[in-house]
């Protein structure tokens, strides 16, 4: 069952690839890693994005992905994106789902690209047309709209295009972990100082030289729990789909302990890794039915009489004296 789960999930992503429109890395720069299935990718410009894909990037890297639509996206200094879905323009209604854990990101979409929904630890934000720069830590969130408008929603919650918060073009929103968020009408505090200079510029269309060139990027290793460790411990949202895939290194002796050591922070892993536990009962045996008594009725005493059985001639029961016999009066 569990190779059936793990290839279903290995070729799910494939046998779509024709339905999404061309997912594209168009720029690479530095080092970074794709995770795809359960194995580590080196990769290129021109490897195509599947639904499912994890990309992490280094300290000093850069990734760009463009889309058939028009969208472009730039993921920068240690990012960590995971692509949930993809979806085509005008392909029935659908959104794009996005997360960025950590990391600097742009992005920028035109009126004809496909809405898409991308969520951080602290933010989630809804856009079809608009171009955004943002930094996720552990502790605090930042984002600049350079032009257009999203909406969000705080938090680890789906951004939609009916939440209540809108930032504006030149408009900034900050958060930090446990408060609220603050839109301000201009970028504060070091922001300006720190972001990339390669987004002060805007992101450069590159798609049309590899739209009908596609290269394939290059399997490394099988993963390890501790390359996974951040996203098997991520939220629901994105962990349980990110486990299917992992079902079977369950078996794995090395994976198998590292899933029991941090069970509670994936306890939908305690299913697969402990199976007797959820298996049903057998109902319990009926009690035996307990055999009639065979102990034997207490027996007179020997060389006595009942006083019931001892009566006079006349029929009445005789008195009877302490020694068994009859007393003196009935003689």
């Amino acid at each position: 069952m569990r190779l059936l789960v793990t290839a279903a999930c290995i070729l799910a992503p494939i046998l779509a690839l024709g339905a999404e429109p061309p997912a594209v890395i168009t720029l690479l720069e530095g080092a970074a890693v794709l995770f795809r299935g359960t194995s580590r990718y080196a990769f290129t410009e021109g490897v195509r994005v599947q639904s499912g894909d994890i990309i992490e990037v280094d300290q000093k890297g850069l990734v760009q992905i463009e889309f058939a639509d028009g969208a472009i996206l730039s993921l920068g200094s240690g990012s960590r994106f995971y692509a949930g879905s993809l979806q085509v323009a005008g392909g029935g209604g659908g959104i794009s789902e996005f997360y960025l854990m950590q990391g600097w990101s742009k992005f920028a979409t035109g009126v004809a690209a496909a809405p898409f929904r991308y969520t951080t630890p602290l933010f989630s934000l809804s856009t079809a047309e608009a171009t955004v720069v943002m930094q996720i830590s552990e502790s605090d969130a930042r984002m600049f709209v350079e032009s257009g408008e999203v909406r969000f929603a705080d938090g680890f919650a789906k951004g939609a295009a009916t939440s209540p918060v809108r930032v504006r073009s030149g408009e900034f929103y900050s958060r930090r972990a446990g408060q609220k968020g603050a839109v301000a009408p201009r970028p504060i505090g070091n922001f300006v100082a720190v972001v990339p200079k390669v987004y002060l510029d805007n992101l450069p269309p590159r798609i049309a030289r590899y739209k009908d060139r596609e290269v394939a990027p290059r399997r490394i290793e099988e993963l390890t729990y501790a390359e996974v460790e951040m996203w098997l411990k991520s939220p629901p949202a994105i962990r349980q789909p990110i486990m299917q895939r992992f079902v079977h290194k369950a078996d794995e002796p090395e994976f198998r302990q590292a899933l029991i050591a941090n069970m509670k922070f994936h306890p939908e892993w305690d299913r697969i890794v402990f199976p007797e536990k959820y298996r049903p009962k057998p109902p319990p045996e009926a009690p035996l039915a307990k055999p009639p008594s065979s102990s034997p009725q207490p027996q007179a005493r020997s060389g006595s009489t009942p006083a019931s059985d001892v009566s006079d001639a006349k029929g009445a029961p005789a008195a009877v004296d302490g020694t068994g016999g009859r007393s003196a009066r009935n003689q």
